[in-house]
């Protein structure tokens, strides 16, 4: 890289909390990989220690600094990223998460940023305390961009925001990486897993935590392991709760039909190789894995919570149920399982078409580029 090609160039400065497996980690992903290098340069911060994707952010050849903070009250962190703020001197500083837009926020006034700019991914922020600082900082803020309407509607309501500051840029797939052999992928998988012809596969991507709900769906697998004892449920992720969701697997003798496999890289390959994708979550903003999974042409059941009935069309491209209801949940399942192969398939087509038309990461990116212009132009 020479050194002034980023001469006159545009420099924005994302501040994200982490950059593990998470649903806005690969939203900034996608935004670097499209992102107009000819006009900007985009130079990456993480709170936390840099992980799987920040790792792909690092072969893309993007200047990224972890702050690699360990408790909550790390002055040194603090200081490292104003000196680092003062140096990089970006025109625009966007963040992403609760703690990187509260830190973003703050350093952003001190150091004199032209721009802020906040992204809000969900709904729930743990707590009235959070959605107060939100409140009270975001006059240090110039936009905050929202995922889902839902969430818009709730940052007004709450008045935490604006909305005359206020924007919704979803989420956007890239359809090119679901371009895939899909018999070819199917017989890599089953292999791997050693999974039967004709065996069904239900699949869940996201972190192993409270907010996606799978106590509930190990119950729901209870239920249908009655009926389908050679039903299998294969989740990708990690997270906090992995210890006690495999406890109550081993309680309830489901080892055969549960399998954690953890993270990968290779998601899409997992969902071509299964039959239903399921979201049992307890909240959501707009999620990245349920959009990659109807672009899969996966039909999908899920909970009817945050930004979901935005993207899934009850009936039509897959079924929405009420949150912590294992019984319904069951019996949605089992309704799929025993639907003939060409009308599922043709609820997985519905939704496909809804991304495609709705989700585009070629619309998404424009949003953010336009947003950036016309910041800019403002300042003018």
């Amino acid at each position: 890289m020479k050194k002034n090609e980023y001469k006159n160039k545009i420099k924005i400065l994302y501040l994200i909390t982490g950059l593990k497996m998470g649903g806005a980690e690969m939203l900034l992903y996608r935004l670097l990989i499209n992102l107009d290098r000819k006009k900007y340069e985009p130079v990456i911060v993480s709170i936390t220690s840099i992980a799987e994707i920040g790792r792909k952010i690092e072969k893309l050849k993007v200047k990224t600094l972890d702050l690699r903070v360990k408790f909550k009250y790390d002055f040194f962190a603090f200081l490292k990223f104003i000196i680092f703020l003062k140096k990089e001197k970006p025109q625009i500083l966007h963040s992403h998460l609760f703690h990187a837009n509260l830190l973003g926020r703050i350093t952003g006034k001190i150091c004199k940023v032209p721009i802020i700019i906040s992204t809000i991914h969900n709904v729930n922020f743990g707590g009235k305390l959070r959605e107060k600082l939100l409140k009270y900082t975001d006059k240090f803020c110039n936009f905050t961009i929202v995922i889902s309407q839902i969430v818009a509607k709730e940052m007004i309501e709450k008045k935490i925001v604006p909305k005359n500051k206020l924007k919704i840029i979803c989420n956007g797939i890239d359809f090119k990486e679901f371009n895939l052999n899909k018999n070819k992928v199917q017989k890599k998988i089953n292999r791997e897993l050693k999974i039967k012809k004709n065996q069904n596969i239900l699949i869940s991507v996201g972190r192993l935590t409270e907010q996606k709900g799978y106590f509930y769906m190990i119950e729901t697998v209870r239920i249908l392991n009655k009926k389908y004892s050679d039903l299998i449920w294969i989740v990708l992720g990690d997270g906090e709760d992995k210890m006690k969701l495999e406890k109550q697997i081993k309680i309830e003798n489901l080892q055969k039909n549960i399998l954690f496999l953890g993270i990968k890289e290779n998601v899409v390959e997992y969902l071509f190789d299964s039959d239903i994708f399921i979201m049992p979550s307890l909240w959501e903003g707009l999620p990245l894995s349920l959009l990659e999974a109807m672009a899969c042409g996966l039909p999908v059941i899920a909970t009817n919570v945050g930004g979901i009935p935005e993207i899934v069309k009850d009936k039509i491209s897959g079924f929405l149920v009420e949150p912590k209801n294992p019984t319904i949940l069951a019996e949605k399942i089992e309704y799929l399982l025993n639907l003939d192969i060409d009308s599922r398939k043709k609820m997985g087509i519905e939704g496909r078409k809804i991304v495609e038309e709705k989700f585009s990461l070629r619309k998404m990116v424009e949003k953010y580029e336009n947003l950036y212009e016309k910041l800019l132009t403002e300042l003018k």
